[in-house]
């Protein structure tokens, strides 16, 4: 063991690393578990530094916490390694002088004995053909170069070539790093694809680095994937895709973050090597997990590129080249935003709330309308699935983060009639809400929830449910970067005629043995005219019972004027109950319902308590007042008709000015 290598272990094991314990090595990646320990609080920016580079170059040597217990069955096929090395250099000014030296003395590029340009002359492949690094050495051409680096030297081209033609940068030159100016390419043994360096900082006046890239010596034992040629092939075009891809973003800016240099850098093995299909291996992690934000900083990276192959079907794959334009001055996801509104008039959050309706049309559910490849991308997750009706409030079975989603389920089984759906997003988010109407398995519609700002409420209404085999609705948390929320939401049948309403009066107060009008609106919402039965009861029998029907247009609506008036003499404070309810004569199962109450309060004026202000009243105010006559009724505040501090001359002077010329009424009458 070296003796740098010696100072990891020890300095590993004396902070108490060795001892902790992982549940499960299954999927395991010892950068990923690293990052979720450091980010628990477990480590230090220095220990996390020292094991991301222990992880990449001697993993062997790594505490037994970040072991993987299957190395000896074959290679895993790590993607990490060039994330663990932006996070270094990203906190390259944090870490301690006696890390930055250890970490800085195995961030250095391998040495070879050999090397071999590629066909385009831009590329120098380095290799051993001997010792831990060698390459396989088959030369069934006799040039005396493996056939392995000649087929990774074109793959290289075919990179480089395909980058130039949508109109990338080029990596910029190495300052003579390697032997002279072309590009790079290193082999290792590792358990890694491989790894894009950033260098050094380049000419340009913006943040551009130089690099160079290191690939897996042989690619034997890696994941599957649907490369012609074989799963050697497919897996080293998918790493030179990915990770000269990697050294393109540090000609504009290694200082992106780094969950979107990945999705972006998945998304260009596609454009580069269409038939390899690699980044198949991590779809899962998307699809199985839509709740996860786009934003989150782990493998769900990795799956993330079907955003980017939502961007290049909906709009074009010039959209990438030019958001890397503007990511050499501003934040590459606030470039996407802009660019997205100034080119295509989207808003980032109209196109992320569509991008998750895609995500369910895929497998057997693509319609050949979406993704080009979705017929062969897994399943979305569907979080709940019901067929009785209605659907009571439920909460959304899994919360969506952040740029994440949640999709629920309704299957029509035997359901007639039409559908209402309800969605309500937590008010500390904001959201968006969809449903994918499905007539068929591969035959879908689209519509958007109207919902209400600041409370993010909104109905829908489906109508034929009997149409669609399902509807599902997909609840969109659109505050990116925020952290997991919940939706409620509830489903319900109805018929093809609806009505809602409210009272528009919404104070209860009326004058003992007068009549006052409340107002009911009565609102046609079907798509049919209609003729609505109207009644209205009054518990304490304040109301004739009566049935006014009224024709109302549909989408239009009708007020109505009910007159409430307690029996003369009911006394003060008294209240009762009143209910309004208008029913569909189309349809008598349908109607809505609404609850009020009328309360007895003063009238100032009523001297009588009979319900009306007039000459008797007055006359029995001027008895009270100049003839000992019997005090106002119910209460002495009855004949304060001015509104003063009492019952006096200035009371009879208003009160004949209100009665005989047109004078105002009391101004402290509640109406």
């Amino acid at each position: 063991m070296s003796q740098a290598w010696l100072v990891v272990v020890v300095f590993s094991v004396v902070l108490g690393l060795a001892g902790l314990v992982v549940a499960s090595t299954e999927g395991f990646d010892p950068l990923s578990a690293i990052q979720s320990d450091y980010e628990a609080g477990n480590l230090t920016i220095d220990q996390k530094a020292i094991l991301q580079i222990t992880a990449i170059k001697k993993p062997e040597e790594l505490p037994s916490k970040y072991q993987v217990s299957d190395l000896a069955t074959g290679k895993i096929g790590f993607r990490t390694a060039t994330p663990a090395i932006l996070d270094i250099k990203n906190n390259w000014d944090r870490l301690s002088p006696s890390t930055q030296n250890l970490v800085s003395s195995y961030l250095v590029r391998p040495s070879a004995t050999f090397t071999h340009d590629s066909p385009s002359g831009f590329f120098t492949l380095h290799y051993d053909t001997l010792g831990d690094d060698a390459v396989p050495t088959a030369d069934t051409n006799g040039n005396e170069v493996p056939d392995f680096v000649e087929r990774c030297a074109a793959y290289c081209d075919t990179s480089l070539t395909r980058h130039q033609v949508l109109g990338y940068r080029t990596p910029p030159p190495d300052n003579g790093f390697g032997g002279d100016d072309k590009f790079d390419v290193y082999f290792e043994e590792m358990e890694y694809y491989g790894y894009a360096d950033p260098e050094g900082p380049g000419p340009e006046e913006w943040n551009d680095y130089y690099s160079y890239l290191v690939l897996n010596s042989d690619f034997i034992g890696f994941p599957p994937n649907n490369d012609p040629e074989g799963n050697v092939a497919g897996a080293a075009k998918a790493t030179i895709a990915h990770e000269f891809h990697h050294c393109v973003q540090f000609a504009y800016d290694p200082g992106e973050p780094i969950w979107y240099m990945e999705l972006d850098a998945v998304y260009m093995e596609d454009i580069v090597f269409d038939q390899v299909d690699d980044n198949y291996n991590y779809l899962p992690l998307f699809m199985n997990n839509p709740e996860k934000s786009l934003m989150e900083y782990s493998m769900h990276m990795y799956a993330s590129f079907i955003w980017e192959m939502y961007l290049a079907s909906h709009f074009d794959t010039s959209l990438m080249v030019s958001i890397w334009d503007g990511a050499r001055y501003d934040d590459i996801f606030d470039v996407l935003s802009d660019t997205l509104w100034q080119e295509y008039g989207w808003s980032l959050d109209s196109a992320f709330a569509e991008f998750a309706c895609w995500n369910y049309i895929t497998g057997y559910r693509d319609d050949g309308l979406h993704y080009d490849e979705g017929a062969s991308y897994p399943l979305v997750a569907i979080g709940q699935t019901h067929n009785t009706y209605p659907t009571y409030t439920h909460y959304s079975p899994a919360d969506p983060a952040g740029y994440g989603a949640c999709y629920i389920k309704f299957q029509r089984g035997t359901a007639q009639g039409n559908l209402r759906l309800f969605f309500n997003g937590d008010d500390s988010r904001e959201w968006a809400a969809y449903a994918i109407k499905s007539v068929t398995d591969t035959q879908h519609e689209l519509e958007k929830f109207v919902l209400t700002a600041g409370t993010y409420e909104g109905t829908l209404e489906i109508h034929a449910f009997n149409d669609y085999e399902t509807v599902t609705l997909v609840g969109i948390n659109l505050s990116e970067f925020s952290g997991a929320a919940s939706y409620t939401y509830s489903a319900e049948l109805f018929g093809d005629h609806a009505v809602s309403s409210v009272l528009l009066t919404i104070d209860t107060a009326i004058y003992s043995g007068s009549a006052r009008d409340f107002e009911y609106q009565v609102f046609n919402t079907s798509p049919l005219d209609d003729v609505y039965a109207v009644t209205v009861l009054s518990d304490a029998g304040w109301i004739v019972p009566d049935v006014m029907d009224r024709f109302v247009l549909a989408g239009d609506s009708v007020i109505l004027q009910v007159p409430i008036q307690p029996p003369v003499g009911t006394p003060l404070g008294e209240s009762s109950e009143l209910r309004f309810r208008a029913t569909s004569k189309s349809d008598p199962d349908v109607y809505d319902e609404q609850t009020g109450w009328a309360t007895t309060v003063l009238q100032h004026g009523d001297v009588n308590f009979d319900g009306l202000i007039d000459i008797g009243d007055l006359t029995d105010l001027i008895s009270y007042l100049f003839i000992y006559g019997p005090e106002p009724q119910p209460v002495m505040e009855s004949g304060n008709f001015d509104c003063d501090n009492g019952v006096d001359i200035s009371d009879v002077t208003e009160m004949i000015r209100f009665l005989f010329m047109y004078g105002p009424p009391p101004v402290c009458n509640p109406f």
